[in-house]
């Protein structure tokens, strides 16, 4: 079966190279995801020490 002229077929080497980039993705937000995760503890922190302050 011949191929035709005008279809472009990606190398293997383009293929790994875009799941390298979604991996780098992961990553990314996995990153974000624990700066998101500092933040919020970050305030619950200043609010309990908030609460005790008044409290006392």
């Amino acid at each position: 079966m011949a191929r035709a002229a005008n279809v472009d077929v990606p190398a293997a080497g383009a293929a790994q190279q875009g799941g390298a980039r979604k991996a780098e993705g992961i990553v990314a937000v996995a990153g974000d995801g624990r700066r998101v995760d500092q933040a919020v503890a970050y305030l619950l922190m200043a609010a309990a020490l908030a609460v005790t302050y008044l409290v006392h």
